[in-house]
């Protein structure tokens, strides 16, 4: 697998480049150290444990990616190894976007966010150093078509840190999706064949959301209307934007779409049927309540304390979700029907062009 994304996705590289505020490093190194030598790779991790894409390589037997800034020049690539591109608090928005409009709350992270554009850099580095080192442009590119390509969700990190600007919701929607058009179309011309796109989570329902938005902006489940509408015009035109590849590629690709939003639904609509008993509370952080959600006091802060049982809980730290929650949306995305075309028809279409 070859990953790309956000916080969601990320499996180490926020960590390993330093751009992680310290109070949150160290809840990593906590969980590591508890976790012993087997829980290490889980240390780079915004949740309490596995995340789906690490879930969707234990179920399609296939190693978890490793992340790009943990790979040696003498890294040792063959057809199944993979890596992760991701890095949390990425954003579609420049860093000088933030600067200039003095916007943005920086939550868990340092400063100025990394662009997606970064992942790209990172990706055409790999694969001109590592990846097809000495390999033709052909061979190259065989060697891509053979890899499942994730795209994990692009665009939480930039909602989460304009809510209550005066950023415009649609304009931020149709940069989003134009970052993840450029990201595809560099992956295709690469030799990429096999693509699961993701959309996004209703990111107005975590507990950093519900804090930040006006009790008469809210819906029945205490949701941000306004987030969640702009979430769903993304998704809406991120489908819209694969078909469109679909089309012009033909049966030379398989683009999947990953309906992170309505698997999320089902899930808070039947919370006890998916094992969970709150759906509303930040397991790890402070303040009790509704939310124990805290802008100013984020977990691994002092007084933060997580629950004793995260696997009843769907939050995480207010913006990321448990390991549960993970496995559960792997669940549905596998299995559920809420990605299209289905896993089965991607493994099917992967080994009959094997062939």
């Amino acid at each position: 697998v070859f990953a790309f994304g956000d916080s969601y996705t990320d499996t180490g590289n926020a960590r390993l480049i330093g751009i992680l505020k310290s109070f949150v490093g160290a809840v990593l190194t906590r969980r590591v150290s508890q976790g012993g030598n087997s829980n290490f790779k889980l240390g780079g991790r915004s949740s309490n444990g596995r995340m789906v894409v690490d879930f969707l390589c234990d179920s399609l037997n296939i190693s978890t990616p490793i992340p790009y800034k943990a790979i040696s020049s003498d890294f040792d690539f063959d057809s199944n190894s993979g890596v992760n591109f991701a890095v949390g608090g990425a954003t579609s928005l420049s860093g000088d976007f933030f600067v200039n409009h003095k916007i943005g709350h920086t939550l868990m992270w340092k400063g100025i966010p990394l662009g997606f554009q970064t992942q790209i850099e990172w990706f055409n580095h790999f694969v001109t150093r590592i990846a097809c080192k000495r390999k033709t442009e052909e061979e190259c590119k065989a060697e891509m078509g053979k890899h499942l390509i994730w795209l994990g969700q692009m665009g939480v990190d930039d909602f989460a840190r304009v809510i209550g600007s005066s950023v415009s919701m649609r304009w931020l929607t149709d940069i989003t999706v134009n970052h993840i058009s450029k990201i595809l179309t560099t992956l295709l011309d690469s030799g990429g064949k096999f693509v699961v796109v993701q959309g996004l989570p209703p990111v107005g329902c975590c507990p950093l959301s519900k804090l930040l938005t006006p009790q008469s902006e809210k819906d029945e489940m205490g949701c941000s209307l306004v987030i969640n509408r702009a979430v769903m015009a993304h998704n809406e035109l991120l489908q819209k934007t694969l078909e469109d590849f679909r089309v012009r590629h033909g049966t030379e690709v398989t683009i999947s779409y990953a309906d992170y939003f309505n698997a999320y639904k089902a899930i808070m609509g039947n919370l006890a049927g998916f094992g969970f008993s709150d759906g509303s509370q930040a397991c790890c952080g402070v303040g009790g309540g509704l939310l124990n959600f805290n802008l100013h006091n984020l977990c691994g802060m002092t007084g933060t304390t997580a629950c004793e049982n995260p696997s009843n809980h769907v939050h995480w730290d207010g913006l990321h979700l448990t390991e549960a929650m993970h496995k559960q949306i792997t669940r549905l995305f596998l299995h559920g029907g809420y990605c299209k075309p289905s896993f089965d028809d991607i493994i099917s279409r992967q080994r009959n062009s094997a062939t």
